[in-house]
């Protein structure tokens, strides 16, 4: 009985071998048909049609039944005037029902034109038997096309049956005066004979541009050329002599934009400050190599989704394949993107975030690269200038606030005439599929068929959320969308823990205060636009430290920056602005810094923080770093090269270690405190991302009573935003932002309290929001782990 057994084995083994083999077979033919998809595409830009021709035939040859290579291959027919290509692409797309109508009857009279009388007979048939479901315009007269199409096909046909058979029959009747007779009887409305094939061949086909819509052959474009006439011959009566060096580095640069595959990243050498990962460079790759440069990223939360992206886009930009390109953001993320772009990537791109982007207008958006908030660019002002003009790439941060088609987001990133776009977001669903049918559709238009096939066929009645036909929907998926998770890529980050430690002010903090809030209240109810502005700057000010806000009162009267009925109150504050080093906030933070022997960072918003702070260390004998925007790059690497190999301490503004590893540190003082949650994110992401080894402890300063107070109580308390895994809490503060910002809301409650109470009421309602807030999140976060789980991982 062993034998037996031992053969099923044997052929159960040889069965799987078999599959395996033919699993590489269709793997490698998949991919070796993708990189001939690539190059057709590559040879139709450089105008080398007969590569593109060759590429494209083994592609199709390779992958049959892939819809893309079939429209390729019917664009590059038509381009080309290769007739018969065009209708073996048509015959594909026919096999696999995405042929349009249109089309199909523009098919019959390529047909025609081709000589193909009985395929074409065929097909006539096929489109009369099911005439009634066609979408076509003008059906009579289509309609009578196509019958007119089958008469002259019957006609061709008999009349080479009938020179067949003259070939064995000589006496036999003219074969075209038998045949004209036959069709007189049978078609006796018709007054005159049937016209020869020349003229048929003419008349149907002027038929078919009445009748269908799409025509044969593409109109032409004017194409103007401007010679810099002196430059061009100047080139050649002054030559200079190109050394080998530049000869090789010429070929290296042809080399790259030619590139076969995208096996490769040619922009990694180029990357600074990156800790790359492997799973966000597969990523990359499968953009490029299977998306074609079109993909949903929906990466778990903290897993890098931004530098995936830029990944693509750099690798873009290197290869000559992308020249222009938009970048959308929500507003409080433009300058996060802003630093990724320069410090790791090298790229300075122009932002809504730059001191001169309003003086610029209309001219900004015309740069070839832009980083804007989505804000700005669907603004009443901005709407037609940015979707007037194409861009080779566009990518959106958190895409989930593209959900609803009805929307002004949705509605401009639908607008954009765009090649290549990215959606990077890591709910694609919140609460309905809908929304991730809203999504793809700007990604790939018809991936998912029509609305209302989509809900028919995925959407169950009572229940939004749940999918029918899963492994269907999961494949259509597939094909657009990259999910990976953090048990995927390994990232286990220490925890952190956060402390708020409340100073109690001293007498002369408190009239400071007193004095302050009193002129930010008058210069609030006195001025509008510019005067709010100044009013939010001072009262964030305070919040930091005297001397901060006598160099902005010092600067305003400077520049005579200011509404004269307010001079008296900025001088009195000015006055008050004279503190000693001693203060209780600064006493506070010296016997933190000696509670322990652990390396420090000391964030501060403002210049002249960082300088009080600084001279109060070194009043105290503690040697520490500093770094500040105002540093060229030189000088910020000796002070974080000082801070690893020497200091404890490191004094920085908010663009603290940009692109910079600072993990070997493992606490951090918020010395002053951002009213938006999102830069108090940035700081503490910081220390607390990947590599860190420790757990991350995290001081928050403010005094007891302050606005700064109120903010912590409500992200601590109310959500506790300190435990949360970096990028969370911009999902949640996303939810109750509408227009308005968060700081703005914070300025708002402040000024608009009339008591101490009704502050501490409306704070607490703001908190009760983003407690609301949160819970949403997690169940959103829950249904999109039922949804999509690991299956769209690498």
């Amino acid at each position: 009985m062993a034998k037996p057994s031992t053969a099923k084995k044997k052929q159960k083994q040889k069965a799987r071998q078999k599959k395996a083999r033919a699993a590489r077979s269709r793997t490698a033919a998949r991919d070796k048909g993708e990189i001939l998809a690539d190059q057709a595409a590559e040879y139709i830009e450089t105008g080398h049609m007969d590569k593109a021709v060759a590429a494209v035939k083994k592609a199709v040859k390779r992958l049959p039944a892939n819809e893309y290579l079939l429209h390729l291959m019917g664009h590059i027919g038509s381009v080309s005037d290769n007739t018969d290509m065009e209708l073996e692409a048509m015959a594909g797309l026919d096999r696999l029902g995405k042929l349009p109508d249109e089309n199909k009857i523009r098919r019959l009279y390529m047909l025609v034109e081709k000589n193909r009388f009985q395929e074409c007979l065929d097909d006539t048939e096929k489109l009369l038997a099911r005439f009634s479901t066609l979408t076509v315009k003008s059906k009579t007269k289509v309609k009578k096309g196509i019958k007119e199409v089958r008469e002259y096909c019957l006609y061709k046909l008999e009349e080479e049956k009938w020179r067949k058979k003259a070939k064995s029959a000589v006496n036999a009747d003219p074969p075209l005066s038998r045949q004209k007779k036959r069709m007189e009887k049978s078609l006796p409305n018709r007054k005159k004979q049937i016209d020869p094939p020349s003229k048929i061949g003419k008349a149907v086909e002027e038929k078919a541009t009445v009748a269908v819509p799409a025509a044969a052959s593409l109109p032409e474009i004017p194409v103007q050329f401007d010679l810099d006439q002196a430059s061009f011959y100047d080139a050649f009566l002054n030559p200079e002599p190109a050394g080998p060096d530049l000869y090789d580095l010429a070929l290296e640069s042809h080399a790259i934009r030619f590139k076969e595959s995208f096996e490769t990243l040619v922009c990694l050498s180029s990357l600074s400050q990156v800790r790359r990962y492997w799973y966000q460079e597969e990523t990359a790759k499968k953009v490029l190599k299977r998306f074609r440069g079109r993909a949903l990223l929906s990466d778990e939360v903290g897993l890098g989704k931004t530098i995936e992206a830029l990944m693509v886009f750099s690798e873009y930009v290197k290869r000559g394949m992308v020249k222009t390109g938009l970048i959308l953001t929500p507003t409080p993320l433009v300058s996060q993107w802003k630093e990724e772009l320069t410090s790791k990537f090298g790229l300075d791109i122009p932002s809504t975030d730059d001191p001169d982007f309003k003086s610029k207008k209309d001219t900004f958006w015309e740069a070839p690269f832009i980083l804007a908030s989505i804000n700005q660019a669907k603004s009443k002002k901005n709407f037609a200038a940015v979707t007037a003009r194409e861009y080779d790439m566009v990518i959106v941060d958190e895409a989930h606030h593209l959900k609803n088609k009805t929307t002004l987001n949705w509605k401009l990133v639908n607008a954009l005439k765009k090649r290549f776009i990215l959606l990077l977001t890591a709910t694609p669903v919140e609460n309905n599929l809908m929304e991730l049918y809203n999504l793809i559709t700007l990604l790939k238009p018809g991936q998912l068929e029509t609305a209302t096939a989509f809900r028919e066929k995925f959407m169950k009645r009572g229940d939004p959320t749940d999918p029918r036909n899963r492994a269907l929907l999961k494949e259509l998926l597939g094909e657009v969308m990259i999910r990976n998770t953090r048990a995927l890529a390994g990232i286990n980050i220490p925890p952190r823990f956060a402390q708020t430690i409340r100073i109690e002010a001293s007498d002369q903090d408190i009239a400071f205060y007193q004095q302050i809030k009193a002129l930010i209240m008058d210069i609030h109810s006195k001025s509008k636009g510019r005067g709010r502005l100044v009013a939010k700057n001072l009262l964030a000010q305070a919040g930091s430290s005297p001397t901060a806000v006598g160099l902005s009162i010092s600067k305003m009267l400077t520049k005579r920056d200011y509404l004269w009925e307010h001079e008296q109150g900025l001088l009195a504050v000015k006055n008050l602005c004279r503190t000693t080093l001693d203060t209780p906030k600064n006493k506070a933070l010296l016997k933190l810094i000696r509670s322990s022997k652990e390396k420090m960072i000391i964030f501060v918003k403002y210049r002249g923080t960082l300088d009080h702070i600084a001279k109060f260390l070194e009043w105290h004998h503690i040697p520490a770093a500093r770094f500040h925007g105002s540093m060229d790059n030189a000088r910020k690497d000796r002070e974080i090269q000082a801070f690893q190999d020497q200091k404890e301490i490191l004094v920085t503004t908010e663009i603290g270690g940009e692109g910079r590893n600072l993990q070997f540190c493992c606490r951090m003082v918020n010395y002053d405190l951002p009213w938006n949650p999102m830069k108090i994110e940035q700081r503490i992401g910081r220390i607390h991302r990947i590599g860190q080894e420790k757990e991350v402890q995290i001081f928050n300063f403010c005094a007891a009573g302050s606005i700064e107070d109120y903010i912590l109580d409500i992200l601590d308390r109310k959500i506790n935003m300190f435990e949360m895994v970096i990028g969370e809490i911009d999902m949640i503060i996303g939810r109750i932002r509408s227009e308005k910002e968060f700081e703005e809301m914070v300025y708002d409650i402040w000024v608009d309290a009339a008591t101490e109470e009704d502050c501490k009421k409306t704070f607490d309602n703001l908190g009760t929001r983003l407690k609301r807030a949160r819970i949403g999140y997690e169940k959103t976060r829950e249904l999109d782990d039922k949804l999509f789980g690991d299956t769209y991982e690498l």
